[in-house]
């Protein structure tokens, strides 16, 4: 087992996102210096208020996702994600769902211990039109900026690999609505959009537990099969309005950890604006050979109102 396996991840939260690729180091051998570039094809679940209807939107995009390791202790990564779908509520409404995601991290590994910091923005946009022809419209943007933080320890048993973490997050957000009347504006002589702008800011603490085991096929060759429990409780932040808007989950990209056996992802989840709730992945990458893997996931919620769904599925090639 003196090769690099790599993980595909799927964060995900409402109304924003993030869905990494992200790569882990497994071996035996003396540490050795990589790097990673990953793409992804993902979908999500979300729900939308709309009246008296809730209308459930299964946004689907790419993502991109860069690790470099600057030495044997320190690595960096950054990524990328966008999502969107349309759907039809209350006829003839339609509703429009665009979400995206922006971020880095910077992590240091000391032996089986590790940790990381990451800045993280993300935007959700969803716009309402009462038909393709009608200029009546309305749009609500929320745009959050996150800083993230989290400490773990990994170790292996023989083929498996079990990881420990414990992290935090401080979110500051704001939330835009625009309604359009184009009709009213020419009649009234006002402004043919009416803005509103509310602000939050929100703290979360998070812990996670993993585990893995390995499969050795051929020398170049392996499979890598685990599942994660990880549990957020948000302490701070409005309660009524993080509900509707919640904060994004903990945005910890992990890195490739030059010694030690990293296997566990970022240890929040926030896909339902509650406030305590926890969430369950299951994943399976296959090493093609030294360079080249394959990886899906997939994520549910646990103790939430929705218990929304995620999955994930990608390639890794590391250099």
């Amino acid at each position: 087992m003196n090769k690099n396996n790599n993980l595909l991840y799927t964060l995900g939260f409402k109304p924003f996102s993030v869905v990494f690729i992200t790569s882990s180091s497994y071996f035996i051998s003396p540490a050795t210096l990589a790097s990673n570039v990953a793409v992804n094809h993902s979908q999500l679940e979300q729900y939308v208020s709309f009246q008296d209807e809730e209308v459930l939107l299964k946004p689907v995009g790419e993502g991109v996702f860069l690790s470099l390791d600057l030495n044997e202790h320190w690595s960096a990564s950054l990524d990328y994600q966008t999502w969107q779908d349309k759907q039809q509520a209350i006829s003839p409404v339609s509703i429009d769902l665009s979400l995206t995601s922006l971020g880095g991290s910077i992590s240091y590994v000391q032996d089986n211990w590790y940790a990381s910091t990451s800045l993280g923005f993300s935007e959700d946009e969803v716009s309402y039109r009462a038909n393709q022809n009608s200029s009546d419209s309305s749009q609500e943007t929320t745009q959050v900026t996150a800083l993230s933080s989290l400490v773990g320890y990994n170790w292996l048993n023989g083929n498996w690999i079990f990881d420990l973490s414990m992290g935090a997050q401080y979110a500051d957000w704001s939330v835009k609505n625009i309604m359009f009347n184009a009709q009213l504006a020419q009649d009234d002589k006002e402004p043919p959009a009416n803005i509103s702008i509310s602000k939050e800011d929100s703290s979360s603490i998070n812990a996670g537990i993993s585990a893995a085991r390995y499969w050795e096929l051929t020398q170049n060759q392996g499979v890598l099969a685990g599942v994660m429990l990880s549990w957020s409780y948000q302490f701070s932040g409005e309660a009524k309005q993080t509900t509707k808007n919640p904060p994004p989950p903990t945005r910890t990209v992990r890195s490739q950890p030059t010694r030690g056996h990293d296997i566990s992802n970022t240890t929040s989840r926030a896909t339902s604006g509650d406030d305590n709730y926890g969430q369950i992945t299951t994943f399976v990458s296959y090493d093609i050979n030294n360079n080249w893997s394959v990886a899906i996931d997939t994520s549910i919620e646990i103790a939430s109102n929705n218990n929304n769904q995620s999955w994930a599925v990608g390639v890794n090639y590391s250099f």
